[in-house]
């Protein structure tokens, strides 16, 4: 690769450039010592450019300078992942080094997006600025740019992934003062891989097929994941197209084939194994695929290719692997073609692999890297020359069928650039690779870019780093082609400027991502000069000096030279001075001088100067007059062309000139049209005519003053040269001789006559040296001066074409061309006629060369004969395989047996003779194979047998196999019998080759099962390989069904579902039986047709067990039983009402219902829970209670209610009709809504009057007695106040029976909360929300003190400070003064200052006289609404006239309250002479330094203190919690005032503030009391229940101040905060000051939680209580061990029935049941899960045991607490007893085949009928025997599946009491997660709700394991939200509010909300608002209905608290005796 850099450098006053070339072919580079570094070589090809520019670019020895180039190419992809990071360097050199910047983009580059596009500078960090190379390396969390140019992509973290960092394209741009080059773009992607694994799939295939095995991985990861290899039985690796055994192939996709699938191919296994790229890892798969051998029957089908791609990229040099697998029967054959295009359209070229590798051998296309395994096509080390489409061809008897692959050759993208001709490159130092191309400015130049690739890039130019447009500027454009070996891209500039210099990128793409660029530097070498200054047109008078000056610029350094009038000036002359040289400070500017000390007349004239170098010219002219009588110099003679223009100057000095006259021979000028006299006094002559125009000629000048001056000149006209005319064509044969006369019929000597062929000259000489060509053979001869003969003795084909001869002179050229034509008879090309033979094999294409050449070009006839010596050949012509080629070479594909022949080929073209070669073409015969059928049948056991014949005929030596399912047979076996038949022809072409015809034969006798397979035969010889195949089949009775499965259940039938049997025997199924028993029954069977795989079984008894087996028939009997099934039909709900219904106990809040169960023959099944329905008109409750409950006591219904209830019995398959209903009347109980529309107005300024209206009519809960109301003065949170005032205020109250009441003696114009409560008999009820009133304004307060100090020598200042108790708004003050004089008030004067401003709270009165005076003041506050206030106390003051003011400060001091942490300003506003300083002081102690002040620059002050309240967070950090904290904050302001950052705890006390002068001191204080947070309270654990924990706690104990320097302020509220032990995130409830207990509810059962306390006021939250630890109840599961006459288990020989109705969850239910089971005999094995539970069931079925064998079951139950297991042995019946029922140690029941007994016995079809009449009575009884509206007791069921739903326990059987809310009456139906409509009806409880049962103690119902019933209630409201519920979920009380909002006049709504499951536990994301749990039992196939309890009579307190909080915030759920509040979630299998 060649890369050539153009780079201009310039060093002091030389140029230096050098140039190192890198050529491909054909050129050296020649340099000198690597040591120096100072010698340059020059390595070029143009010799012509001579020594200048050598000359030019010559230096002494200084380091080159070289623009930035890349040393290797970057990467186009770079993938990494989080963990690793990621370096890209940017391997850049050049010389001065050059500066690196990344760029980046995030738009998608295409194949033409070279330089275009967004790209900004890469930055280390968002806010940073843009790195350079140059910089110190900076690192932040992403990227480092570092100084060397490499940029590092650094480890992150998942959440810091950023798109466009890393999913971003990045480039990198290099740049010094040469130039600047653009690298390919690199495409960055950060993959973050979650974790996952590999697995692989088991192919089911038949016999003979390919299977195919795959590596599984997500989707998510399966761009990232590269299959390397497979592992089969961990033993043996396959690689890409690797095959130990011919069979094994792995695709470059990464699929692994398995050729011909046999038996036994099911024993092993296969790992693949993978790289994972972005982190190397390599991965094995976690599963192995094993193949499954299909048992289908061998019926004939057509091919169906299953297995094949489209498109597949194959890189130079790589292995290709074609895939094409595919099914059919008889074994379809394959072959693959490759399409190629000719001339006539496209050519199927067969490619057939063969044992022998042949290439190119006897035409046949080359085959030894094609090999053929299976149906896939192996190509070895792919060329360009494979790219194209493969066909591969399947087919057999049945049909044909195709698949295309095209195969797209990849190969690496390359590209370079070479130097052009015409320029000159210089070598720079050996150690700097770099290629400078230079070139001189205003010619050409032509960058050769070349590129090799595929696909084809597109190909751009970059100029210094940007796109180069092409094109635009007229200068510049762009080719392409090829050399023949790679595609190139021209880059031409014409006429090369300045502009032009710089890097050049060629930069090429592909559409597969693929980038790559070389870069030529271009600089230029020499510039033609340019004129920086000239001189002008001048007038002068002899004798004077004169000086004319030109300056040039140009590289290298123009040379000057002076004409006058056209005459060269002479260096050296006495009358002027010729000067040059270099411009001082510039190298390339050089000036020139023309100097005369003394004009004369004769200097006159015009004067040029003309600058010249090796690359242009430029020049200047003007006239220089010299005052004086006409001169007119010598002029010599002149030559002139004939036809051409003419100028003539006359040389004339003197001024000033009158006019200017030409004469010819006398005669005045001009005398015709073509002579013109020019305004300068030229004549011009256009065009010259030598007869007329030749002569003497004259020029006259004529001055002013009549004189004047005259010379003359010769003109003499020279003739054109003119050819005499040639013929322009010449048709010759070869052999002949040649000769052309080129004769100059005119023009003037001295002539020159050449000749030339096709552009290269021939020179005059006869002499011939080395080969002959058609130059050298070529005689030219110069017959005279003006002619010239070009003669060829003897012609031959390349003496052919234009020859021209040229003729010149100095007055013009001329030329003259012939075209020659030799015609030549055609030859054969290199002298080489056709091959005689040509063999090839049949099947095979051949192509037979017939190359000839000849002029013009000859026509190829092709004939054919069998016979060599035959006397007539017959006419080839192109037909379906036979192709004629452009080349004449004819092409047969395919090749047939009967293509053997002779073939001849004639090419003629009318010159000379004909020629002709024979080539004998020899066809092979492959073996062909043929059996004589496909498919046969034995019978299993036949001994009659079977034989298999083969027929194969073929080429000798033959080489004949049998093979059974791909497994070689032994041919010796006897079986196997092979022999000869004669043949049956010969090839015409060579009769040493003939035919054979074989017969084999293989015999079958005895046949078993072993014998069935495909049985191949297969022949070779060297020439191919061929196989048939026979499918045998050893007919049997059919296999039994398979995968029999109950589809449904039913109370009274069963819907089985099973597929066919994995062998029909080889004969037609005829029917399926199934066989049933129940427990003691008989043994029954419904036949079901064969075309059917599906059936039922009716008639059956509900939750009866049943064994099921079937079998499988055909025409020679009944299969085996299938395996036995145990199914158990499901109950049906309970026809019968439960009895004796009554109620008891009624008071406010519920009352007691009783009942006993329906009569048994009414049930139907086991009674598993009672639903309770209680009715209020408006919402309906209903609760699900154990089966062994007789009695419910009602909780949380509304007082003064008429409810109606009844009872529903329930089992497993729903609930049966309802009791008749009881009606019930509850109690009062305080009202739950506080009064409505509370308002209030302000009469005055102390008295307010409420107004409100009585709660709602549904929630006073009884008659209303009265109202209190409650109201408390609001202060601002620590307002500025004295020291004595408290920060909490309390409040009073008053009670009324009427609905308004008058408040007075209230504050004055301050703020009051009010709320108002209603009660009944029973109590309060809740308060309203606080609402804020204010009182009227009243007349100000007086300020509480003043201050005067004299502040100049006539002035005083008086301040004060206002009352800290507003009553009004303060607008302004007036301050009242007057003096005293001999005990009389005189001079009384008013002011008025503002409450505003700088100088709010103070007052300065000026002009005072300047006398000692007593004076007295006052002040008072003013308001707008009430005037003005109380004067204050009066102060006096005596002023005394002085200049000496004494320091005094005018800020008063006062006490306040202040929240520790806050920040304040402490005034000190100072007065006095200066120099003036203040000091501040904290209890006696100095905080600072003396402040120099002056009082006149003081700017604006504050008067009070200024502070800025801050509430204390212990959880804050920036909390001062030391008494270092303040001291680190405080400082003294510029104008003296204290700042205070953050108040810390020891911050209070006295802070002084002491001004000083040289006249006195003054000073103020502040008493600073600081109010901290409550003290930590002390919290401890009360007691705990199944989902709850009460805790209580004590206020924490202040520390007293008796110093009054800090106050603890009082808790305003509790937050509780709680989580589980090992959870990050807490949880939060907000709790009143009042309390001092809580029971915090919706905790999970048997689970440990941490418990803080944190009390909250005014100024903040104290610091977090002790941790308390606290469990909930619950234990793990247990297992309650029942008698020996019951087992829980259910066997049959496959199959074990655990039941788990014997499981008690110990108060948390059970989550999930693991089954795992192993054999007796291993202990030490690993025991196999067979399955899990989740929601538990009631039985589980342990399937696929083995008959007779002894096993181990161990059973785990878990929950919340924890997990218990109980283990089984027990040992399966033998299968004769697989239709039995017993337990471990029962016996069976005899074999289904020897009951004689299959119809249902007389008894069992009365009972039904009984039954059947006994329901419709019932039915008919319910419907009609009441009116009152009840449940549906006939709901819907669907499926068969029992889900069991585990209450939760409690403390005692007194806490088993259950609440309900209300739901509506009426209700659309129930919807699931899906949205799809439930099976149940609104009113209905699932069939499947399921309860523990219980036990009966004193007619009360107890939990046999402390479990306790559950309610479940939906909200009716109508904006009902979705309420997150769990097992052990309390009600949300803003739920529980809003089921008692509905109105009376409005239709009662019912939402379901079934929130799908999700995973267990607590809620990763942390508490919700509500401060719930979201644990939900993780079994996606689970729905849960949210079961919500009803309202306890803690409601009131509840909604009390809400009133108080605000409704959004969380309150506590419990408070006393919250068992009650659980709830259950009901779950229901999808």
């Amino acid at each position: 690769m060649a890369l050539l850099v153009f780079i201009p450098y310039r060093l002091g006053t030389a140029t230096l450039v050098f140039t190192c070339c890198m050529l491909i072919t054909g050129l050296h580079a020649n340099s000198s010592s690597s040591g120096s570094s100072s010698s340059n070589v020059i390595a070029s090809s143009n010799q012509h450019a001579g020594s200048g520019m050598m000359d030019t670019f010559a230096s002494s020895g200084t380091a080159a300078a070289a623009g930035p180039r890349f040393q290797n190419q970057l990467p186009s992809d770079v993938t990494f992942t989080p963990d690793r990071g990621f370096t890209i360097e940017c391997p850049v050199w050049g010389q001065p080094t050059p500066q690196i910047t990344w760029l980046t983009s995030k738009e998608r580059l295409g194949s033409s997006a070279a330089g275009s596009g967004i790209w900004n500078p890469v930055e280390s960090s968002s806010t940073s600025a843009p790195s350079t190379a140059t910089s110190t390396a900076t690192t932040n969390n992403l990227i480092t740019l570092s100084p060397n140019g490499s940029l590092t992509l650094h480890t992150f973290r998942p959440e810091q992934f950023r798109p466009d960092v890393h999913a971003a394209t990045y480039r990198c741009l290099a740049a010094n003062f040469i130039g600047r080059i653009l690298s390919t773009p690199v495409r960055v992607r950060a993959v973050i891989l979650p974790p996952f694994e590999v697995n692989v799939e088991n192919p089911r295939v038949r016999r003979g097929s390919t299977a195919v095995f795959r590596c599984s991985v997500p989707d998510s990861v399966r761009d990232y994941v590269t299959v390397t290899s497979w592992i089969q039985d961990n033993r043996y690796d396959i690689f890409l197209t690797s095959s130990q055994d011919g069979r094994h192939v792995m695709l470059a996709n990464g699929d692994l084939h398995v050729l011909s699938a046999r038996q036994g191919d099911e024993n092993h296994l296969y790992h693949c194994r993978v790289l994972v790229q972005p982190n190397g890892q390599t991965m094995t798969s976690s599963t192995a695929g094993r193949i499954i051998l299909s048992q289908e029957t061998m019926t004939k089908m057509a091919p169906v290719i299953v297995e094949s791609v489209n498109r597949i990229r194959v890189w130079r040099g790589q292995d290709a692997v074609l895939p094409c697998v595919f099914h059919g029967y008889p074994p379809p054959k394959v072959k693959w073609y490759k399409s190629q295009t000719i001339q006539y359209g496209n050519l199927l070229l067969p490619l057939v692999a063969s044992a022998a590798t042949q290439e190119h051998r006897g035409g046949v296309l080359g085959l030894g890297r094609h090999r053929l395994v299976g149906g896939t096509l192996l190509i070895a080390s792919v060329v360009a020359e494979d790219q194209g489409r493969y066909i591969c061809s399947v087919n057999n008897s049945m049909g044909l069928v195709e698949s295309r692959t095209e195969l797209v050759f990849r190969d690496k993208l390359q590209v370079r650039i070479v130097e052009s001709s015409n320029v000159v490159v210089v070598a720079a130092a050996a150690s700097a690779a770099q290629h400078i191309q230079v070139v001189d400015a205003e010619t050409s130049v032509t960058i050769t870019c070349h590129f090799s690739g595929s696909p084809r890039p597109v190909v751009s130019w970059l100029k210094d780093g940007q796109r180069y447009l092409v094109g635009n500027s007229g200068r510049v454009s762009s080719s392409s082609g090829d050399d023949g070996y790679t595609d190139m891209v021209q880059l031409s500039i014409s006429s090369v400027q300045r502009e032009d210099e710089g890097i050049y990128q060629c930069l090429a793409s592909n559409d597969e991502g693929d980038w790559a660029q070389a870069s030529a530097q271009l600089a230029i070498g020499a510039f033609p000069p340019h004129l920086k200054e000239t001189f002008s047109r001048q007038v002068l008078h002899p004798g004077s000096s004169v000086s004319l000056k030109c300056l040039a610029s140009g590289t290298p350094l123009p040379h000057f030279t002076w004409t006058l009038d056209g005459f060269p000036l002479s260096p050296v002359s006495e009358r002027y001075f010729l000067g040059q040289q270099q411009q001082t400070g510039h190298d390339d500017l050089v000036v020139a001088h023309l100097n005369i000390t003394h004009v004369r007349v004769e200097d006159g004239g015009n004067y040029k100067c003309a600058a010249e170098n090796r690359v242009g010219r430029v020049e200047h002219s003007a006239n220089l007059h010299i005052y004086g009588a006409p001169y007119v110099r010598r002029m010599s003679t002149v030559v002139g062309v004939g036809g051409k223009r003419l100028e003539l100057p006359c040389p004339v000095a003197g001024y000033p000139i009158e006019a200017i006259t030409w004469e010819k021979d006398g005669r005045r000028l001009p005398l015709n049209g073509r002579q013109r006299l020019q305004f300068n006094g030229s004549l011009t002559i256009d065009p010259l005519d030598k007869s007329s125009d030749a002569g003497l000629y004259s020029c006259e000048a004529r001055g002013q003053n009549g004189l004047s001056a005259r010379q003359s000149l010769q003109l003499n006209i020279l003739d054109a040269p003119h050819i005499m005319a040639m013929s322009d064509s010449a048709v010759l044969n070869a052999g002949e001789r040649l000769a052309l006369q080129c004769a100059v019929v005119k023009g003037g000597l001295p002539l020159s006559v050449s000749w030339s062929k096709d552009g290269q000259a021939i020179a005059p000489t006869t002499a011939t040296t080395g080969p002959a060509t058609a130059t050298t053979t070529t005689s030219v001869r110069l017959v005279n001066e003006f002619t010239a003969t070009l003669t060829i003795e003897s012609l031959t084909g390349q003496h052919g074409g234009w020859y021209v001869c040229r003729a010149a002179n100095e007055g013009g050229r001329a030329e003259s061309a012939v075209h020659v034509v030799v015609q030549v008879p055609p030859f054969w090309v290199n002298q080489q006629p056709p091959a005689d033979t040509v063999q090839t094999v049949s099947g095979h294409s051949v192509e037979l060369k017939c190359h000839v050449h000849g002029v013009p070009t000859p026509q190829v006839i092709w004939s054919f004969t069998r016979d060599k010596t035959a006397d007539k050949y017959t006419t080839l012509f192109a037909n379906t395989n036979r192709t004629l080629l452009a080349n004449q070479s004819l092409v047969i594909s395919p090749v047939d047996v009967s293509d053997a022949g002779y073939y001849q080929c004639e090419a003629s073209n009318g010159v000379g003779n004909n020629i002709n070669a024979l080539m004998a073409l020899q066809v092979h015969a492959p073996p062909e194979v043929h059996l004589n059928q496909d498919y046969m049948a034995v019978r299993r056991g036949s001994l009659t047998g079977t034989v298999l014949k083969c027929s194969i005929r073929g080429d000798p030596p033959l080489n004949i196999h049998w093979r059974k399912d791909s497994v070689p047979l032994d041919p010796t076996q006897s079986r196997v019998v092979t022999r000869a038949q004669p043949a049956t022809g010969s090839h015409p072409s060579s009769s040493s080759l003939h035919p054979t015809l074989l017969t084999s034969e293989l015999s079958v006798t005895n046949a078993a099962v072993a014998d069935e397979g495909l049985y191949e035969c297969a022949a070779s010889n060297m020439h191919g390989e061929d196989s048939d195949a026979v499918f045998l089949q050893v007919q049997d009775v059919p296999q039994p069904p398979l995968d029999v499965r109950v589809a449904s259940a039913a109370g009274r039938r069963i819907q089985l579902e099973w597929k066919p049997p994995a062998a029909d025997g080889g004969n037609p199924l005829q029917e399926f039986i199934i066989f049933y028993q129940s427990p003691g029954g008989d043994v029954r069977q419904e036949r079901i047709m064969a075309s059917q795989f599906s059936g039922s079984i009716g008639n059956l008894q509900p939750a009866t067990v049943y064994q099921v087996y079937m079998t499988a028939s055909n025409a020679l009997g009944q299969s085996q039983p299938s395996l036995g099934l145990t199914v158990t039909t499901d109950e049906e709900a309970p026809e019968g009402p439960p009895l004796q219904v009554g109620a008891s106990s009624v008071h406010a809040r519920g009352f007691t219902l009783s009942w006993a169960p329906p009569a048994h023959q009414l049930q139907h099944g086991i009674i598993q829970s009672y639903l309770v329905t209680i009715d209020s008109g408006r919402m309906l409750n209903r609760t699900v209670l154990p089966s062994s409950s007789n009695e419910y006591t009602m909780a949380g219904l509304r007082p003064n209610t008429n409810y109606h209830a009844y009872v529903q019995a329930v089992n497993n398959q729903g609930s049966g009709p309802a009791s008749p209903s009881v009606s019930v009347k509850t109690s009062e109980a305080p009202p739950e809504e506080p009064p409505l529309n509370v308002a209030c107005v302000s009469l005055n300024s102390q008295s307010l009057q409420i107004t409100w209206q009585p709660p709602p009519a549904d929630y006073r809960n009884g008659l209303l007695r009265g109202y209190r109301i409650f109201y408390e003065p609001l202060s601002e949170l620590l307002y500025l106040s004295s020291p004595d005032q408290s920060d909490l205020q309390t409040g009073s109250s008053q009670t009324t029976t009427e609905l308004t009441v008058f408040l007075s003696g209230l504050q004055k114009f301050a703020n009051y909360s009010i709320q108002v409560l209603a009660f009944t008999g029973a109590g309060d009820g809740v308060k309203s929300q606080p609402l804020t009133c204010t009182t009227e304004e009243d007349i100000p307060e007086m300020p509480t003190r003043l201050k005067i100090v004299q502040s100049g020598p006539d002035s005083l200042t008086i301040s004060w400070l206002p009352h800290p108790r507003p009553t009004s708004r303060v607008t302004h003050f007036t301050v009242y003064s007057k003096e005293i004089e001999r005990g009389q008030d005189v001079n009384p004067q008013k002011w008025t200052a503002a409450n505003s401003g700088p100088s709010a709270g103070r007052l300065e009165i000026r002009n005072l006289r300047p006398r000692r005076a007593v004076f007295y003041f006052q002040a008072a506050a003013v308001s707008s609404q009430a005037g003005e206030g109380p004067r204050s106390s009066t102060v006096s003051f005596t002023f005394n006239p002085t200049n000496k003011i004494v320091a005094a400060v005018v800020s008063i001091g006062s006490g306040y309250l202040v929240a520790r942490g806050s920040r304040l300003i402490l005034p000190c506003t100072a007065l006095g002479d200066t120099p003036l300083q203040i000091s501040w002081l904290q209890d006696g102690r100095q905080l600072s330094d003396w402040l120099n002040l002056n009082p006149l620059k003081l700017g604006e002050q504050i008067q009070q203190p200024w502070i800025q309240q801050r509430p204390h967070d212990p959880d804050d950090p920036d909390d001062p919690d030391d008494e270092n904290a303040t001291a680190g904050l405080i400082q003294v302001l510029t104008n003296g005032s204290l700042s205070i950052g953050q108040l810390s705890h020891n911050g209070g006390g006295n802070y002084t503030c002491q001004a000083r002068n040289r006249h006195g001191q003054d000073q103020v204080d502040y008493w600073l009391t600081v109010v901290t947070p409550p003290a930590a309270p002390q919290l401890r654990f009360a007691a705990s229940n199944w989902s709850s924990v009460t805790l209580q706690w004590a206020s924490g104990s202040p520390s007293t101040d008796q110093s009054n320097r800090t106050r603890v302020s009082a808790a305003r509220h509790y937050v509780i905060k709680y989580r589980p032990r090992e959870a990050a995130r807490w949880a939060q409830i907000m709790l009143p000051a009042t309390w001092r207990s809580v029971p915090v509810g919706d905790l999970n059962c048997g689970t440990e939680y941490e418990f803080v306390l944190v009390a909250s006021s005014r100024v903040g939250n104290s610091s977090s209580s002790n941790v308390v630890t606290a469990k909930t109840k619950g234990s793990p599961p247990e297992y309650l061990a029942a008698d020996a006459r019951h087992s829980d288990l259910t066997l049959t020989p496959t199959s074990c029935t655990v039941d788990l109705v014997r499981w008690q969850d110990r108060g948390c239910p059970i989550q999930q049941f693991i089954f795992r089971f192993r054999l007796a005999t291993d202990s030490a094995g690993e025991w196999i899960i067979a399955g899990a539970e989740s929601p538990p069931q009631q039985t589980f079925l342990l399937a696929g045991l083995i008959p007779g064998r002894d096993y181990a079951v161990r059973v785990t139950a878990l929950n919340a607490a924890g997990s218990a297991q109980r283990d089984y042995s027990v040992r399966t019946p033998p299968l004769m007893d697989s239709h039995s029922k017993s337990d471990v140690h029962g016996g069976s029941l005899a074999p289904l085949f020897s009951d004689p007994r299959v119809a249902v016995p007389m008894a069992v079809s009365s009972l039904a009928i009984v039954l059947t009449i006994v329901t419709l009575l019932l039915r008919y009884r319910y419907r009609s025997g009441t009116d009152y509206l009840r449940p549906d007791s006939h709901p819907q069921t669907v499926g068969n599946a029992n889900v069991r739903t585990y209450a939760d326990g409690g403390d005692t059987p007194e806490d088993g009491n259950s609440s309900t809310l209300s739901a509506c009456q009426k209700r659309p139906p129930p919807m699931d997660c899906s949205g799809r409509l439930s099976d149940y009806a609104p009113d209905q409880v699932s069939p499947y709700a399921v309860f523990p049962s219980l036990t009966s103690s004193g007619g009360k119902s107890q939990f046999s394991s402390s479990r306790r019933m559950k309610t479940f209630v939906v909200d009716g409201s109508k904006d009902s939200l979705s309420v997150e519920m769990s097992n052990y979920a309390p009600p949300a009380p803003s739920m529980i509010r809003r089921m008692h909002q509905q109105q009376a006049e409005e239709e009662p709504m019912y939402d379901y909300i079934a929130p799908c499951a999700t995973a267990s536990g607590p809620n990763p994301s942390g508490p919700n608002p509500s401060g719930r749990s979201n644990k939900l039992t993780s079994n996606p196939q689970s729905v849960f209905v949210p079961i919500i309890p009803a309202r306890s009579t803690w409601n009131q307190q509840q909604q009390m608290y809400r009133q108080q909080h605000g409704p959004n915030q969380s309150s506590p759920h419990y408070h006393g005796d919250w068992n009650n509040q659980e709830t259950l979630a009901l779950s229901q299998r999808l």
